[in-house]
This record gives structure tokens, C-alpha cells and sequence, in this order.
């Protein structure tokens, strides 16, 4: 396993994790799960509350939980509760009189969605990579193989030409 990853990594091919928002639909599950947990009055949600808010599950994942494991950058999953999912940012705010969390601004969640957009747009380039290497690569391996043909040619019959 170790060698397909440096393997990987020499050809520019991204990890999973690096991958997680050039997936199709992922950004506008991540915006999506960002506004409600940011703009609600609630600050942690479940699963199926989200999915019901949300009108559906997610386009990008099999639930909202799925999509939340998955960006930490953005969201906390507890794992025990009925309101596991919450946003990490919700919680850098003081709690109000009642112990809850008050919503966040509309400036700071566009600078939350703004964040998103930045870190998708990231990692579509870091995937779309390797895609200008190929040929790098294969004209590599190529004169490679020609090496060794002539080097071959060479020995059996003693004169390059």
C-alpha cells in the first residue's frame, strides 16, 4: 500500500482526502449544510431534521452525517446524541442567556461559503493535475523503452546503427 501511494504522489495524483470537494455536487451539499447550520436558530442538528430542512439528502453523499465527516474544515459529528452535526464555527461564538448559540452573521457565513468556494476550486486544480503530467510521463517511458531496445540491439549484434 505504501508504494501505490508514493506512486501516487510521484505521478500527481491527488489523495481522497485532497479529492473530497471535486467530487460532483459535493460543493453545493457543503454550502448548503453551512447556511442551515449557520443561520438557524439551532446550532446542532440530526440527520434526519437536516434531511427534512434540506428537503432530501444529499447529492454528493448518502446522508448529511456522510458530508460533515467528511469536511472537518467546516463541521463537527458526535457520535453519540440525537443532534450530532454542528458547524466548528458556531462554536467559536459565546453562548447566549438560554445556553444556546445565536446565529452567525450573513458576513461571516459569506466568508464561511467564500472559504468553501476557495478550497473546492483548490482541489478540482490539484485533481485536474496529473492531467498535464500524462504526457510528461509517457514520453518518458517511451525513450525509456527506446533506451533499452537499442541497448538490446546493441548486444545481440554488436553495433548500434
Amino acid at each position: 500500500m505504501v508504494i501505490a501511494e508514493k506512486l501516487k504522489k510521484i505521478f500527481g495524483v491527488p489523495s481522497e482526502h485532497e479529492r473530497e470537494y471535486a467530487q460532483p455536487e459535493r460543493l453545493a451539499d457543503v454550502m448548503a449544510l453551512i447556511q442551515i447550520l449557520a443561520l438557524h436558530k439551532y446550532a446542532h442538528r440530526s440527520p434526519d431534521n437536516l434531511d427534512e430542512t434540506l428537503q432530501g439528502k444529499p447529492l454528493s453523499a448518502d446522508s448529511w452525517e456522510e458530508v460533515a465527516k467528511k469536511h472537518p474544515e467546516f463541521f463537527r459529528v458526535k457520535r453519540e446524541g440525537e443532534n450530532t452535526i454542528s458547524l466548528v464555527a458556531r462554536h467559536a461564538y459565546p453562548r447566549n442567556e438560554s445556553e444556546g448559540r445565536d446565529p452567525l452573521s450573513p458576513d461571516f457565513v459569506g466568508s464561511l461559503l467564500h472559504s468553501a468556494v476557495d478550497i473546492h476550486d483548490r482541489q478540482v486544480r490539484r485533481s485536474e493535475r496529473w492531467t498535464y503530467l500524462l504526457p510528461i510521463w509517457v514520453a518518458i517511458i517511451a525513450g525509456g523503452f527506446s533506451l533499452i531496445a537499442l541497448v538490446i540491439k546493441y548486444l545481440l549484434t554488436g553495433s548500434a546503427a
